[in-house]
């Protein structure tokens, strides 16, 4: 079976955010079960980059530019780059271009196709991912539905992030230079891309469910969601595939030790016992040295307008260019990961701090996220919190791969507070590498996360009711202090000490009978992850392009 995976980006070309890692991660291991799938992306300059490592396959003219169809092997996951003209831009979302990014890589992979057909090659599957899947779909459609009676693709709709994009009926005909009176085939039979642009008003979730044989997503709890906003008339047609991590511990210990060659690291970075019992070792060289050492060109940020913004502020905590300094002493750590918006629940943190300072004063948060466009206000309000709370805080806006792995394993909890979140892989992240999760009870994250207050020493975090701050400071302090007894002898005045700062009867009565809980729990962390893999998404996947 030929499966292509529409992506509007890959962690193995251009990667802004977690949509980089599923489509060939995916790929990879259907290619592994015998069928032959292709990653599908725009270049976002990665051809103009890279081009002595891409074979040209197929070149056009279109109204809006030049095209150029490369293979890209080296990955081992086969990808498909539609560049040239505006696909060359390196801002992978930008407003500014990316309807017209959108518009290029339709016409230009309707190109491709229709020359695959002259060889009587095409895919069985069109597998498309988020809302800016709806037009190229559209445009394949209306090649390769034809003739009607003959049809030989079928068409996967994914939804890993619901949106709020509308199209214009140009934007999905003549834009892209297809005629809207095509005929093509979907929920509601044979209708003219009109009719089905009007029965979805233009929403782009709800038009690439109408055209597709089967619309997914990421987990079980959100296809209510989906459901809700989509219609109801595509409810029998709705299935999930779950995401899976790509972490094992070992492999993150590995790439840990590359970038840190101190002697008592290098240490506890010979064995997974070896981390696992010093988390707080690797705690204080994070937070007192490696954070304010960031290699010479991080943190990395690709949005040129932002990052000199970024760049020119050096109140302390920041030092310029983006860098921070180390902190002064070390204590409890809590881990923020993921794109700078509000949907993941920062602003939440901006509005707990005080409480969660006054309860635990030691308590450390770090604070590793990636701006995106509109994320202006969020980026000055996390400044504002490192520069205000400078003893507790340091933000690092943009990619900083020497700290990234190192502060998911040295970290006492993580924070994924999104007020909605259809699967959210950070948490399935830091649990494979021992660190449990305090997050919302939405989405994805109530279904990964066991809860320690129902599961007991096989939990892997606490949930708390989204957007409830005062719940979501109780839950933080609780976790982080019961993973800090770990690092104490059981029973000692230190551990007893600690033990009596928690807050939830319910967990002291759990540590009382069974004192081993901490490790227990960071055990059971890096167990839950192995329930979610790849080959099992892809047998899933199997199931639905059947």
């Amino acid at each position: 079976m030929r499966i292509w995976i529409l992506s509007f980006e890959s962690k193995y070309t251009k990667k802004v955010g977690g949509l980089a890692e599923v489509p060939p991660s995916l790929a990879y291991e259907l290619s592994k079960l015998g069928h032959e799938a292709y990653v599908i992306v725009p270049s976002h300059g990665f051809a103009t980059e890279k081009k002595d490592e891409l074979r040209l396959v197929f070149e056009n003219k279109t109204v809006y530019g030049d095209i150029e169809v490369y293979i890209y092997n080296k990955p081992g996951i086969p990808h498909i780059i539609i560049g040239g003209g505006v696909l060359e831009d390196p801002e992978v979302y930008s407003p500014r271009t990316m309807y017209d990014k959108i518009r290029l890589f339709s016409m230009g992979l309707r190109l491709y196709v229709e020359h695959l057909l002259e060889k009587n090659i095409f895919p069985n599957i069109v597998h498309g991912n988020d809302w800016h899947s709806v037009p190229i779909i559209i445009s394949l459609k209306s090649v390769l539905d034809i003739p009607l009676d003959k049809k030989k693709t079928k068409y996967i709709y994914q939804i890993h992030l619901l949106s709020e994009h509308k199209f214009s009926l140009e934007d999905i005909s003549s834009n892209i230079g297809v005629d809207q009176e095509t005929v093509v085939t979907g929920t509601y039979g044979a209708r003219t891309i009109r009719e089905y642009y009007e029965l979805s008003s233009g929403y782009a979730d709800r038009l690439g469910g109408l055209l597709s044989d089967t619309i997914v997503t990421v987990s079980k709890n959100y296809i209510r969601e989906v459901i809700r906003r989509i219609g109801l008339d595509l409810e029998n047609r709705i299935d999930y595939i779950p995401n899976a991590s790509p972490w094992k511990l070992d492999d993150v210990i590995k790439e840990v030790a590359i970038y840190h060659r101190d002697n008592i690291i290098q240490n506890i970075l010979s064995n997974e016992k070896m981390v696992l019992e010093n988390k707080h070792v690797l705690r204080d060289y994070l937070l007192r040295k490696a954070v304010g050492n960031l290699q010479k060109d991080e943190p990395i940020i690709q949005l040129s307008s932002i990052r000199e913004h970024i760049y020119k502020i050096d109140i302390p905590p920041f030092i310029g260019r983006g860098k921070v300094e180390a902190f002064k002493d070390y204590g409890p750590l809590v881990l923020m990961t993921g794109r700078l918006t509000k949907q993941k629940g920062f602003h939440l943190l901006y509005k707990a701090i005080d409480q969660l300072v006054q309860l635990l004063p030691e308590i450390k948060i770090l604070v590793l996220t990636l701006p995106v466009w509109g994320s202006e206000q969020l980026i000055n309000d996390m400044v504002e919190l490192a520069i205000l709370y400078r003893e507790n805080v340091r933000v690092i806006l943009g990619i900083a791969k020497s700290i990234y792995k190192l502060a998911y394993l040295a970290s006492n909890a993580l924070l994924a507070p999104s007020l909605y979140e259809p699967f959210g892989l950070m948490a399935l992240e830091a649990m494979a590498v021992g660190t449990p999760v305090v997050g919302s009870r939405t989405g994805g994250l109530a279904e990964t996360i066991l809860d320690i207050l129902e599961h007991g020493v096989l939990g892997t975090g606490l949930l708390f009711e989204p957007g409830n701050i005062e719940e979501m400071v109780n839950k933080i302090v609780d976790l982080v202090l019961l993973i800090e007894l770990a690092r104490y002898r059981e029973w000692s005045k230190e551990w007893l000490n600690i033990l009596y700062r928690i807050n939830n009867e319910r967990i002291i009565e759990l540590i009382l009978s069974n004192p081993k809980a901490p490790k227990l729990i960071m055990d059971s962390c890096i167990r839950r992850p192995l329930d979610y893999n790849w080959r099992n998404s892809a047998l899933k996947a199997l199931k639905i392009y059947a």
